[in-house]
């Protein structure tokens, strides 16, 4: 999955991107795996105009991962996830759907490796 989806932004030209949407979409996809060990997690990729959105959907709606504010401590097995997510990402969201819930990021076009 993570090399398809470098392939297609390199495809469109967004190589400046592919380091941050590999580690964001592999923390999405981890987390759902571990948290929810659901059988089933889609993933839908957008291509706007000036960003890519990656959505993450399992069918376990028991839990909702909140935003960390904060770097989890540095002894902690967990956590890192998805606050390096929220580091690089430009933006991302959580939610509720009618069957379970899709957590979503949106990096813009025209950043640097962070």
């Amino acid at each position: 999955m993570r090399d398809w989806l470098v392939l297609l932004l390199c495809t469109f030209g967004h190589e400046e991107i592919v380091e941050q949407l590999r580690l964001c979409v592999s923390e999405v996809v981890t987390n759902a795996y571990l948290h929810t060990r659901t059988d089933l997690i889609t993933v839908d990729v957008s291509l706007g105009s000036t960003a890519v959105t990656v959505w993450v959907t399992d069918d376990r709606p028991e839990w909702l991962p909140r935003s960390p504010h904060v770097a989890p401590p540095w002894r902690s097995d967990h956590g890192r996830g998805l606050f390096l997510v929220s580091r690089l990402a430009d933006r991302w969201d959580v939610e509720a759907t009618g069957t379970g819930k899709r957590l979503g990021f949106s990096i813009d076009y025209g950043r640097g490796a962070a």
